[in-house]
This record gives structure tokens, sequence and C-alpha cells, in this order.
């Protein structure tokens, strides 16, 4: 019992020491040194009514930004347009310097938070979305009864001497007045004043016939009178920021490939910060707006498991099993031994960051132990008929058996790849697929076998081998395919017969069927007994990609399914 505990603690202490190494190389939020002050309030203007509130062209609500219960800053936003998405959203767009607010106010123990006043003084929770160096968008679940503005209405500028009047809600002045009035500030842009009118960034500007020209997206003083004024944003440029965003009128809003578009930035919510700088070491894509706050997946990830899985001697937690195929127990214990002493997880960095990671056999070449493996590993991402030599390589045998590995030869028609290993591992016994058997024949009932790159469990799903069709994705006339399926993960692992027999090598296609590379191959290649020219760029992997299913879902899309009536 003791001895299992300390295992946990190692392992414990193994994750811990990643997130702190990963933390210290992306970089690390304070610690809070002096205390956060309230944010207080000024009030500008002339205080409206909401019979004049009413006529306005736009709801106007206040967003406030805090820590825990304590506020640190106020402003104003205007209600967008609804989207099209299948989760109902209101997203309200404000001035940039709520965003510079938040990332200023950071720190490793914060509990910042957004929340919208409505106009009837609701509270409810929003969400800092985007932002660029005007703009920023926050988002809140539902569909508030809020009138949003027309950003692609067509207005025009007063001259230079015409009447604009300026917009902006308080947060708590609302509340705290002794009456249930709507109540709105408006500020005419001239003369000046004490401190900053924080209330009205993120507000409307309204011109001469009461239409809205623009957004407050920041203030200032000018001139030896030291003169106060707005800066607005022309509600033209707004709405070709929102259209870049991708929430004005998006063409698609999947978030396959997925990337923020130049010049706009996402905020890093404090509580999310140790699983971005993971995804970040992973070399994935980030994540695109709400995906990570409303539960959004990332799918075809190495760290997908298939089938069932087998821990290593001592491992102190419990595994689960993908399938109830019983793997593992239909296998003898010489050959489970075999397997986890040849089967490896191999990755390959750019500096500090994963580039791929897959599965390697432990084989014996040419009087020495090496990896087989999928060239995959180091195919160049800009061109899949080259290498990338600059990649470093990494092999895992659990539970503590780490080692650097160098390429020694690879071959991209067929994706081989052999590494070697710097370090000599012990325990381990290497497969010799070299080694003629005139007793053995294909076997039909096969078992795909793969190595989990965290933690280093083996995974492993049961099939039978099928005749190649035309459907395959890597279009290889030597591939054959087997019906065991399998993940990113198990892509180089062996494909062996029940008696442990080596088969051939699995790829990944993400289909229901999985090809595979026959041992005959692999052993003519290796040999150097073949040198066809077989297309490279038929090997691909999956990609990438973020999935929400709401977010990422367009309500107005219906598929009818039935028969059209003639």
């Amino acid at each position: 019992m003791l001895r299992y505990r300390a295992r946990e603690e190692a392992l414990s202490a193994a994750v811990k020491k990643e997130c702190d190494a990963e933390e210290e190389h992306y970089g690390r939020l304070p610690d809070r040194s002096v205390p956060c002050t309230t944010f207080e309030e000024r009030q500008f203007g002339d205080l409206v009514t909401s019979d004049i509130a009413r006529d306005f062209p736009c709801t106007v609500v206040s967003l406030a930004l805090f820590d825990g219960d304590m506020m640190l800053y106020a402003c104003s936003g205007i209600p967008l347009p609804h989207g099209r998405s299948k989760l109902e959203l209101t997203r309200y767009v404000t001035s940039a310097c709520l965003a510079t607010e938040y990332i200023s106010k950071r720190y490793r123990d914060d509990k910042l938070r957004i929340e919208v006043c409505l106009p009837n003084g609701q509270k409810v929770d929003g969400f800092l979305e985007l932002y660029n160096r005007h703009v920023a968008i926050v988002t809140s679940l539902g569909e508030q009864n809020v009138h949003s503005v027309d950003v692609e209405l067509q207005a025009v500028l007063p001259s230079s001497d015409g009447e604009m009047l300026a917009a902006g809600r308080a947060f708590r002045l609302l509340v705290d007045l002794p009456t249930a009035q709507e109540r709105l500030n408006v500020w005419k842009p001239v003369g000046s004043y004490e401190g900053g009118p924080v209330a009205v960034l993120g507000g409307p500007v309204l011109g001469e016939d009461k239409r809205i020209i623009g957004m407050n997206i920041d203030f200032g003083h000018d001139g030896p009178r030291d003169i106060a004024y707005v800066s607005f944003l022309p509600l033209t440029l707004l709405c070709r920021y929102l259209k870049r965003f991708r929430i004005l009128n998006p063409e698609e809003i999947h978030f396959r490939g997925y990337l923020l578009p130049s010049g706009v930035h996402t905020i890093v919510h404090s509580g999310s910060m140790k699983r971005i700088n993971r995804i970040k070491h992973y070399g994935y894509p980030m994540p695109p707006p709400l995906v990570l706050q409303f539960n959004g997946e990332l799918c075809n990830t190495f760290e997908e498991c298939f089938g069932e899985s087998l821990a290593w001697k001592g491992y102190p937690f419990n595994v689960r099993c993908c399938t109830n195929q019983g793997v593992w127990m239909q296998l003898r214990k010489d050959v489970v031994k075999d397997i986890s002493r040849r089967v490896v997880s191999i990755a390959s960095f750019h500096g500090y960051e994963r580039y791929f990671v897959c599965t390697g056999l432990l084989i014996k070449w040419h009087r020495r132990t090496v990896v087989l493996t999928s060239a995959s590993l180091v195919r160049s991402c800009s061109n899949d008929e080259e290498i990338d030599n600059a990649l470093k390589i990494e092999v895992f045998l659990p539970p503590k058996q780490r080692a650097s590995g160098k390429l020694e030869f690879y071959n991209l028609n067929y994706n081989i790849a052999i590494v070697s290993v710097e370090k000599k591992f012990i325990s381990i016994c290497p497969e010799d697929i070299f080694k003629k058997d005139s007793t053995r024949k294909l076997s039909r009932k096969v078992v795909a076998v793969g190595r989990e790159s965290r933690k280093g469990l083996l995974i492993a799903s049961t099939g039978e081998v099928k005749r190649s069709d035309k459907d395959c994705k890597l279009d290889c006339k030597d591939l054959k395919l087997s019906t065991c399926k399998i993940k990113k993960a198990g892509i180089g692992g062996p494909l062996i017969s029940f008696d442990g027999s080596f088969v051939g090598m699995n790829f990944f296609d993400r289909r229901m069927l999985t090809p595979f590379l026959p041992r005959s191959k692999i052993v003519q290649v290796l040999g150097s007994k073949i040198s066809l020219s077989l297309p490279s760029e038929r090997w691909p992997v999956p990609e990438l990609y973020w999935y929400h299913g709401l977010l990422d879902v367009d309500r107005n899309f219906h598929k009818h399914i039935g028969r059209i009536l003639q």
C-alpha cells in the first residue's frame, strides 16, 4: 500500500513539474502584491429619463469588471445583432479599454469576472471574448431583451461645428438611486471636466438627428486649456471590425481551420492558463473564442485512446477501457510481456513545442536495436515530400526510460522511419522482423497495439484483416486493411496476430478500417530492395480542429431527410 502511495505521489509530482516547466517557458501570472482598490464611478453630463431613452436607436448597457465582489472597472456597451449559432448568445461591443484593464488586473489567484447590467437593472454574467486595439466583445448566455445597433446603417458624420452626444450607462448608479426610473448619462463632448468619464467608453455617439454615428473608444485632454475630449470609432469602421471578428454575417461558423484574424486577440482567463500552456506545449491550435469556457473539445488529438488500456506494473491509478473486448485477456501472458517491452511512444519537437507523437516498435536492425515507426514523425509540415531536419526526437518506454532519438533511415513513399536510441534501454525485447519462419501464415484475427504518450499505457483493439478497397485515403497499392479501430496515437504501432507475430505497421485515416503496411513490404523497404516512386503526399494525417456542437452549428440549417414527392 505504501509503495502504491509513493508511486502515486511520484506521478503527481511529475505532472506538477511538467506544469511548472510550461509556466516557466510561456510565462506566469504575477502574484498579488498590492490589494486592488475599488473603482469609483463618476457621473458626467445630464441624467436622462426612460421616456427619452426609449427614443435611442439602441439599448445601452453597463459592463463591469469584478475581482470577486470588488468592482475594478466599469464602462458601457452596445448590443449587437444575434448570431446564427445554435447556442443562444447576446454580444456587446465596447471599448478595448475593458480588455486592457482586464489584462492589467490579472494575478495567479484572481477571480476576475464580467457582469452586464441591463436597462431594467438585471445583472447577467459576461465573457470577454475578442479584442483589438480599439474594440472588445463581451458575450452573455441567452438572448437578452435588448435593442441591438444596426452597424450596417449608412450614418452621416456631422459637420465640424455640428452637435454630437456621447451616451453611457452607470453600473451602480441605477441601483443606488431611490427611483425606479431608467437613467442614462449623456454628455456633450465640449468643455472640461475632472477625472475620466469611463462610463462613456463603449457607449454610442449620436449625431444631430439622434442616429448612431459611432462608438466612444477613448478619452483624453488636449490643448493649453486641457480641454477634455472623447475619441470615437465611426460606424463604418466598427462594422468592418465586426466582420473581421467573424461576428457580423460570417460566411461559416464552424471551427475547422480556425485562426484568429490578424490584429485580433482573445483573452486567456486566469483559470485556463495551465490548459492553454499545455495546448501550446503540445503544438495544438488555440481554441476559438468561448470554446474553452463552454466546454468545447479538441478533436483528433494524439491523446485520444482506443480499444482497451493496459497499465505498466506498479501503475497506481485505475485504468479506463474504451471497449469491452477483453483484448489483453485473449493474449498469452508471454505475448503481453513481450509487447510491453518492445512497444514505445515516440515524439518529435520543435524546440519546446511538440510536433508529432505516435507509437514505435523496437526491432533488431543491422545488429542493433532501433525504433520502427511512421515517417509522419519527421515529415515537414510545409512540404510533404521532405523531412524536417530541425526536429528533436524523444523515445519513451514506461515507466521511467526516456532517451533522445536520431533519425537513421526514412522512406517517405512507404511512410517508414527508423530511429536509433542514444541511451541504451534495459529489460527490452526487440522484435526480429527479418527472421524467416516458413510456418508463419497471415493471421486473419489481429490486434492493433499503441502506446499512450503521457502515462505510457498500452492500448489495443482487435479485428480482422480485410482486402484493400478504393476508399482508403492512403492511396498505396501495397497497403492492407484491418477492422481494428485505432486513433492517431496508434500510428506507427504494430499489428500482431494472437500468437504475438508481427503482421504489419498501422496507419490512420479516420475511418472504421485501419490501413497497415504488411511485414513483407517493410522488410523489403528496410533491405533497400524497393525504390518505387510513389507520391508521398498520399499519407495525410487527420487534422486537429475544435468542436462544440452548439457554438459552431448554424441554427438556420435544417437537414431534411425523406423522399421528394413528384
